[in-house]
């Protein structure tokens, strides 16, 4: 009905103009605007009373239409991906972003859009996709922003899997280490997961990725000591004190808090462990190490532009700021540290170790296996405990020692003694000052 009653106040309008009436009375009369009545008044002298009527929006011509060509060519190498048979699939994924890089190293002309490719994807039902619930916890969390490469390594341990070969089942640990804001990865794998070799896959981490200003780890036993002193100070967090980095652990059954390292897991054991066949520990650890030269310079990281790193590949980002990074002394080695039982025995050095954790109901935290009384109208907020073996505090100018202090947004909420016995050194490397 609408649509009608605009039709014959076009024809109104152009009979009104017909008879002679002005331009202005016209539009009084019909009660539109000056272009309105000078468009209707073209359309009628282009295409008679049929011009008046309303005509499609819809275009017509589709512009930059993905060619059936194209679509099949996407669709093929989705397929080929998918089966993981050739060299240059044998760890890559199978997305939009995947398959551009693809058809660019295939010089392909006339590419889609990454959104473009993953339309075509969905429109054939090739994503796959699952939706994941969203985090319901609303508390401000104190984390360590990552701005540039050697800021944050975060590490985890994935394990433990097992492998099953002509010889029997082989019970194993990885261990993985990754540079949130440079994207290195390092990877290690062991029979157990003793410090001593989480120590010995640290150190070749950071030989390979550089030393880290602050290094985040969720609390597992063989690197906070399983809190059976709760004033000892484990050899794990020892090896960092004595490097110059801020160790932090991240609060209990928090795992996302580690979401960067825990993505690369996934990443690993889905690529890696699920889709090569490895009988044997030295097969894995021989495939792991071709995923990681793909990992590195092969596949092309989301997060790294060619505008502001120069670069999407992990290791040549690396490379070209390998002198501003930190790094192992040369002469250092873990050996040393080993004594005749083969147990580590590395001393403690000035620094400091953090422990991200929620207040229970009852206003406590636990740290290190003791349990300490914050405030219960504190409950379900984070807070900041940090053991202080030495640490002169620049900006305050006084000196934390043997002390643990806790704190939320940077204020100090309280402060407990934590005697340590032994001699405390000075680290290796310089301490870099950090801000939550």
């Amino acid at each position: 009905m609408e649509n009608q009653n605009e039709y014959e106040k076009r024809c109104k309008a152009i009979q009104l103009y017909d008879e002679g009436v002005g331009f202005n009375k016209i539009l009084q009369l019909v009660q539109r605007g000056r272009f309105w009545l000078s468009k209707w008044l073209k359309r009628f002298k282009e295409q008679g009373l049929k011009g008046l009527k309303d005509q499609s929006r819809v275009p017509k011509r589709i512009w930059r239409k993905t060619s059936e060509r194209m679509v099949k060519k996407i669709l093929s190498i989705r397929a080929e991906l998918e089966a993981h048979k050739t060299r240059r699939s044998a760890f890559s994924g199978i997305g939009a972003e995947v398959i551009h890089w693809e058809l660019k190293q295939r010089k392909i002309r006339n590419i889609p859009a990454i959104p473009t490719i993953a339309k075509i994807l969905s429109r054939y039902g090739r994503t796959g996709r699952t939706k994941t619930k969203g985090n319901s916890n609303k508390q401000p969390y104190p984390y360590f922003k990552a701005e540039k490469i050697g800021d944050l390594h975060q590490t985890d341990i994935v394990g433990p899997r097992h492998l099953r070969g002509p010889k029997g089942v082989t019970r194993f640990y990885s261990f993985h280490t990754i540079d949130v804001a440079g994207h290195t990865v390092f990877t290690s794998q062991f029979t157990d997961k003793q410090t001593i070799s989480l120590c010995k896959h640290l150190v070749e981490t950071w030989r390979f990725m550089g030393v880290p200003n602050v290094s985040q780890m969720d609390n597992e036993m063989a690197a906070t000591g399983g809190g059976r002193y709760p004033y000892s100070i484990s050899q794990f967090i020892r090896l960092h004190l004595l490097m110059g980095i801020h160790l932090v652990f991240i609060p209990q059954g928090e795992p996302g808090r580690n979401a960067t390292v825990e993505s690369f897991n996934a990443l690993w054991q889905k690529r890696v462990l699920r889709r090569h066949n490895c009988p044997a520990l030295t097969v894995l650890k021989r495939t792991s190490k071709r995923f990681l030269q793909y990992y590195h310079y092969e596949k092309p990281h989301r997060s790294l532009t060619q505008k502001e790193h120069g670069t999407r590949f992990p290791v040549i980002l690396r490379d070209r700021l390998w002198k501003s990074l930190r790094h192992l002394p040369k002469s250092f080695t873990l050996e040393r540290y080993i004594d005749s039982n083969g147990n580590l025995n590395i001393p403690i050095a000035k620094g400091k170790v953090s422990f991200i954790r929620k207040v229970d109901s009852h206003g406590r935290i636990e740290v290190n296996g003791a349990t300490y009384f914050i405030r219960k109208k504190l409950e379900g907020q984070y807070v900041v405990a940090t053991i202080f073996t030495q640490h002169y505090h620049i900006s305050a100018g006084f000196t934390h020692r043997k002390r643990l202090v806790v704190k939320q947004d940077n204020r100090v909420i309280k402060s407990f003694s934590f005697p340590i016995k032994g001699h405390i050194v000075d680290p290796l490397l310089p301490i870099t000052r950090r801000k939550t």
